[in-house]
């Protein structure tokens, strides 16, 4: 609907046009009877003028919007096909996937390894002890290092840890007097050169 035409029923509706050929007009024209109906049943919701209960019919609206859309059909996919293709995907991806868990695993050896070293260079004394006969009559795996702990080996390995502590704390200590012995210096030199400019 053009412009003019919208205008023309807003001001049939706002009472401004009392044209009769014009409203005769307007009543042939579906479209702009439709339009000349939404305008009154706007006005009337602004007013406040409505009835509890608007009978609005969409259902032919709807009926024909639905009838209007194309209809999508999709053809059906052979399973033989599909069956085909993940065999495929599946032999060409399984000789991927052995390697990441490989190379997982390996990464995963490396770090327990390491973290285990780190770890028993730090708790463990310098003169270990390896035991050859097995426990409770049953032989152990090689690569098993049982070592029996005592509380003396403990309360060592802690007054250790301990001495250790306090070694960085006091070289921590005095690293931070001699950055403020140098920061000093360094504001008394700033000075002597700027009273010397």
């Amino acid at each position: 609907m053009s412009e003019n035409k919208l205008e023309t029923v807003s001001s049939i509706v706002d009472s401004y046009q009392q044209n009769d050929e014009v409203i005769e007009e307007l009543l042939n024209d579906k479209h702009s009877s439709a339009t000349w109906e939404r305008y009154h049943l706007m006005g009337d919701v602004m007013r406040g003028e409505t009835s509890e209960v608007l009978n609005l019919d969409l259902s032919s609206e709807i009926a024909s919007a639905i009838a209007d859309e194309p209809t999508v059909l999709a053809p059906k996919t052979s399973t033989a096909l599909t069956e085909k293709l993940k065999a495929k995907v599946v032999q060409f991806a399984k000789p991927f996937g052995q390697m990441a868990i490989a190379a997982s695993a390996a990464g995963l050896m490396v770090m327990g390894v390491q973290q285990n070293t780190a770890d028993t260079d730090i708790m463990l004394p310098e003169n270990q002890v390896v035991k050859t006969i097995p426990l409770g009559g049953i032989a152990e795996p090689v690569s098993l290092n049982f070592q029996e702990t005592t509380r003396s080996s403990e309360k060592q390995a802690f007054v250790e840890q301990q001495r250790r502590f306090q070694a960085l704390l006091s070289d921590h200590q005095q690293q931070i007097k001699l950055s403020s012995v140098t920061v000093g210096e360094q504001a008394k030199n700033d000075k002597a050169e700027e009273s010397a400019k």
